[in-house]
């Protein structure tokens, strides 16, 4: 027979909360903050008015402490919820208002709070930080559970502190703490922008940088990391010059003023031998997904763009599986204002779905959504945007069959959503809200973009009409080939667009340079050909060739009588045309202004 005999010995107890105090200025801060750190001042400012503001209940005032009185009162805290775009800044705002404000507080605690267990850990973290010393062995001893108590009821018995809640991943996590908090400030940092009036917290929305203070902090964090960076590099190191100045207004553009993405490419471009400014750009524009989930040498890999919005994708997708997938199809399309209805096209999810799906990605502030009462439009329609870089990251991630065919889908969706009619005036203004995004996603060579195309033309919209044919005309070049039916129908139109746009001279060489080739390819009386004839002479005359203008009508008329008859419009058209023509030249004759009609 054994016998086991355990011994059973006795955990020394936490101290008194009530009665334990602790040194001045009590720190537990992560880091010390960054020194680089500019255009935030107006929210350090609005954040700092925000928690030293009493809060007022409606009906009873605050009742203040009151040390000798029997009953004591609790003192009510106040609260801020700073949210955004993961990569915004929302944790270094904080870190900065704490180390700032450091000597106004009794004791200043930051608590990682992605999940409940973490905050637990932090707390109890604060109960071992405050019993250093004799009762450090009682504090170790402590379970996570009993630890985490202690600290809340000597924040509780001890106003004047400052806790840090940074990454709340959902504001219900902080409900077993918050009603046990009095007499000191709660600042939050989280992705999410729901339930935190409930709570009683002030949100604050955070944006991206203005455009100087981005490129200041760009050129600073440079120089910072290399302060001993030659000129030639990307940035000199005393004052940038006007090139590298635009160069590095135009990174900062294209980062879209994005603090997290402007430090991940300043240490890239300051730690990576070879790189500069322009090398960068060059590879942000050509390989986007791999720029933004590279991290500097010797950097941290999970302190990069990619990353960050990796996972919150990620704790998206678990709760609304549609979420990502209609991310992915705003991915496609141009950053800012869709209108929502775009998405109700999808076949196999309706409006409720969508809008849920929707507030989900708003929420984490992966878009943004506009009320129609916002934009002005009068559509009925909300909109949405999502940030440039965001769009990059979530292409990027998608397996190449899987984002040709959600850039499929994106362009049908547009498609379903473009009016029949776009000559029709009360069809522009849906067409003028889709523009941007039909740019971004058809296809040039389809009956949509052409769709587009005519809406510009009969809007006056000229010039992009002649940037949208152009790129139509290659693709049917590429396509078909340079005498396909086709390709000559979008090079005569984009002759046309041209002249339209303000090229004159342009549009004559070109019909000049076509006609030929309608001629072999359809035959000299075929109506394309005769329509060639007709733009040739029409383009000469703007270009101020009246005479041979009137000559080259003069030569059709006869022939459009013949292949169309004498009533036909196009017949009508030309005999017009060479009045016209006829006319100006007369003009131009009788007052000496030009020899072109002798």
């Amino acid at each position: 027979m054994t016998i086991h005999q355990q011994q059973v010995v006795s955990r020394p107890p936490l101290p008194d909360a009530a009665t334990l105090t602790v040194p001045a200025s009590l720190s537990g801060l992560p880091r010390p903050p960054t020194a680089v750190f500019l255009g935030r001042q107006q929210v350090l400012t609005r954040l700092r008015k925000t928690l030293t503001t009493t809060p007022k209940t409606p009906g009873k005032p605050p009742v203040a402490r009151s040390a000798g009185s029997a009953r004591v009162e609790p003192v009510v805290i106040t609260q801020a919820a700073v949210y955004g775009l993961g990569g915004i800044g929302k944790s270094e705002l904080a870190l900065q208002y704490a180390a700032r404000h450091h000597d106004t507080y009794r004791l200043v605690w930051w608590i990682d709070a992605d999940t409940p267990a973490q905050i637990q850990t932090s707390l109890a973290g604060l109960t071992r930080a405050i019993c250093a010393g004799a009762d450090s062995v009682a504090a170790s001893a402590a379970t996570a559970q009993e630890a985490a108590d202690w600290a809340l009821a000597w924040l509780a018995a001890h106003p004047g502190w400052l806790l840090v809640f940074d990454n709340v991943e959902d504001a219900r996590d902080l409900h077993p703490y918050l009603g046990r908090l009095t007499g000191g400030h709660v600042l939050i940092t989280t992705r999410r922008d729901t339930g935190w009036r409930d709570l009683g917290c002030t949100p604050i929305s955070l944006e991206v940088l203005d455009p100087e203070p981005a490129q200041r902090l760009l050129t600073r964090m440079i120089i910072q990391a290399h302060p001993s960076r030659p000129p030639g590099r990307g940035v000199p190191a005393h004052k940038a010059g006007p090139a590298e100045s635009a160069e590095l207004g135009g990174l900062a553009e294209d980062l879209g003023f994005l603090p997290l993405a402007l430090t991940q490419a300043a240490a890239f471009i300051a730690r990576t031998p070879g790189m500069n400014l322009t090398t960068y750009r060059a590879l942000l524009r050509d390989n986007p997904g791999k720029v933004h989930a590279a991290a500097p040498p010797g950097g941290d890999g999970e302190r990069v763009i990619a990353q960050v919005w990796t996972i919150t994708r990620i704790r998206i997708a678990a709760q609304d599986p549609l979420a990502p997938r209609l991310l992915a199809l705003l991915a496609c399309y141009a950053p800012d204002q869709l209108p929502i209805t775009v998405l109700h096209h999808l076949p196999d999810a309706d409006e409720l779905q969508i809008g849920q799906a929707l507030g989900l990605l708003a929420s984490y502030s992966m878009i943004t959504i506009t009320p129609d009462s916002d934009t002005g439009t009068g559509t009925g329609s909300d909109t949405v945007s999502v940030h440039r870089l965001v769009q990059a990251v979530t292409r990027n991630d998608l397996p190449e069959h899987e984002r040709h065919d959600i850039h499929a889908q994106a362009a049908d969706l547009l498609t379903a959503e473009l009016p029949e009619d776009p000559d029709v005036i009360g069809s522009w203004p849906a067409y003028r809200r889709l523009l941007a995004h039909a740019r971004a996603v058809l296809p040039p060579r389809s009956e949509a973009m052409y769709q587009v195309i005519a809406y510009l033309d009969a809007s006056g919209g000229y010039a992009t009409a002649k940037t949208l044919q152009h790129q139509r005309y290659q693709a049917q070049l590429n396509h078909h080939g340079p005498e396909h039916p086709n390709t000559l129908t979008a090079r005569a139109n984009l002759a046309r667009w041209s002249g339209q746009a303000g090229d004159a001279a342009g549009a004559r060489d070109q019909f000049a340079a076509l006609l030929p080739v309608r001629e072999r390819v359809s035959g000299a009386e075929h109506p394309d050909t005769l329509t060639a004839r007709h733009e040739l002479a029409l383009w000469s005359g703007w270009a101020g060739d009246a005479a041979g203008a009137r000559d080259q009508y003069a030569a059709l008329l006869p022939i459009r009588e013949r292949v169309s008859g004498a009533e036909h419009p196009a017949t009508l058209t030309a005999r017009a045309n060479l009045a016209y023509w006829a006319r100006r030249c007369g003009e131009t004759s009788a007052d000496n202004r030009s020899q072109d009609c002798s």
